[in-house]
């Protein structure tokens, strides 16, 4: 499968890819020169639910929200296929619909399904991440769409069960890991271990520089400190309304 996404990331010095769930959000996004741009799962539950858990979001509901998006798209779009939205056979034909839908590139993790926006979410085996990455990547008709690989079960299985799910996956032919949850040893003991597809680890304005990663995955900047504006808004705004009601 050609990677092109991952090639450009890879020639470019450790780029953040942003989060996005909303249309403001994408708009604001698409007029900036950010390599790609992640449609979250989570952040989409968020907007089109008012939840937290990407588990209840449906995928003909973050579809369509990905195909509106996909209007306004100026960089190339990575969509969330969560856990698969079921089993190997949803997975399959869950990946195909998000390439029909505009993804370039599309991130399965080995969350059982329904998936959870968890801390700590539980993980499945290795044999279940393995058949519903064979599915994904069978459902897709473009060999240019990607499979990046999220594993969030570090807490569980550690960096020894990391490296080995690397390897199962690199002789599938996926594009590219994503690692979540990690402390900064867990992740460096990864990349001293010469992983055999390239490392993209989750990002927070806290997280430390780390030479040997090849992007960082937003996990929802923009949102938060969206929201922290408009906490503040609503508190000038109660505090309009009390001295408005004490004339």
């Amino acid at each position: 499968m050609t990677a092109a996404l991952i090639h450009t990331l890879t020639s470019m010095d450790q780029p953040i890819i942003p989060a996005a769930g909303d249309g403001q959000t994408m708009t604001l996004l698409s007029q900036s020169s950010f390599p790609a741009i992640f449609l979250d799962g989570t952040l989409t539950t968020q907007t089109l639910l008012a939840e937290n858990n990407q588990g209840l979001l449906t995928l003909s509901e973050y579809a369509k929200f990905c195909r509106d998006m996909q209007l306004k798209k100026t960089s190339p779009l990575i969509y969330d296929l969560q856990s698969g939205f079921g089993s190997p056979l949803n997975t399959y034909y869950a990946a195909q619909e998000l390439e029909r839908s505009g993804a370039d590139t599309i991130i399965l993790n080995d969350q059982t399904y329904p998936s959870h926006s968890l801390n700590r979410p539980i993980t499945t085996t290795s044999a279940d991440l393995l058949g519903k990455a064979k599915a994904a990547q069978d459902g897709l008709e473009n060999d240019v769409t990607e499979l990046w690989i999220k594993l969030e079960g570090i807490w569980d299985y550690g960096t020894k069960g990391i490296l080995q799910r690397i390897h199962y996956l690199a002789n599938i032919g996926a594009d590219a890991i994503i690692i979540d949850h990690y402390t900064d040893d867990q992740l460096n003991t990864i990349i001293a271990a010469t992983p055999e597809l390239p490392i993209i680890a989750t990002w927070t304005p806290n997280t430390p520089h780390n030479s040997g990663i090849t992007a960082w995955l937003d996990t929802g900047c923009l949102a938060r400190q969206a929201q922290q504006a408009r906490q503040q808004a609503l508190t000038e705004l109660k505090k309009g309304a009390i001295a408005y009601a004490e004339k």
